[in-house]
């Protein structure tokens, strides 16, 4: 079995290079339809994924408040930096699962729409969301491997799961999207999990 803390920085990988597909998706000068099941992929993907990311970052900070306790005002403005974070991602999220349902209803009319709030999501991902290096110095210094297994939360039923939402984004990317920065390394690693 992987390490925990390997476990998690491999989904986290997986994530990033979910998002760095669609960010390229919205690059292509001439998009049309075709990109829709590239589009209903990448968000099905990334309902799963954030969701798994979201809980495990939760249980983070409950055991590092737990390690902690009682905290000094920097720690507690660390940690609640990640959880303000954590909020502005699930509002995000939320907008963005809404365009899909949109997509999936209305087609080609919720196209536009879509789009606009990918953008806005990536953009969020990107400067906000990515490596928090104060809360992860605290978690460097009191987390044991028990702790990172607790918060990975190593579950193989889910790992299947992901790993067919992660095939479904591979086979329905247009030929034009190139792959995001750094993915190529994650998708050799899915297809030698996957045989």
């Amino acid at each position: 079995m992987k390490p925990a803390i390997e476990s998690i920085m491999n989904e986290r990988g997986r994530l990033r290079t979910a998002h760095e597909m669609l960010k390229a998706a919205l690059a292509v000068e001439e998009r049309d339809d075709s990109f829709v099941p590239f589009y209903l992929a990448v968000a099905d993907y990334m309902e799963a994924s954030m969701a798994r990311l979201h809980d495990q970052d939760l249980k983070m900070l409950q055991r590092l408040s737990e390690a902690m306790a009682p905290l000094d005002s920097e720690s507690e403005e660390i940690i609640d930096e990640v959880y303000l974070r954590l909020e502005g991602n699930q509002e995000h999220l939320q907008k963005f699962l809404a365009c899909r349902e949109a997509l999936q209803k209305n087609g080609a009319s919720a196209f536009k729409r879509y789009e606009d709030t990918s953008v806005a999501y990536i953009d969020f991902i990107h400067n906000r969301m990515g490596h928090h290096a104060p809360s992860t110095d605290l978690a460097r210094q009191h987390f044991t491997e028990d702790d990172w297994i607790e918060i990975a939360d190593i579950d193989e039923s889910y790992f299947s799961k992901e790993r067919a939402l992660y095939e479904s984004v591979l086979q329905t990317r247009p030929s034009v999207v190139p792959l995001g920065q750094g993915a190529a390394e994650y998708i050799a690693q899915h297809r030698r999990e996957k045989n």
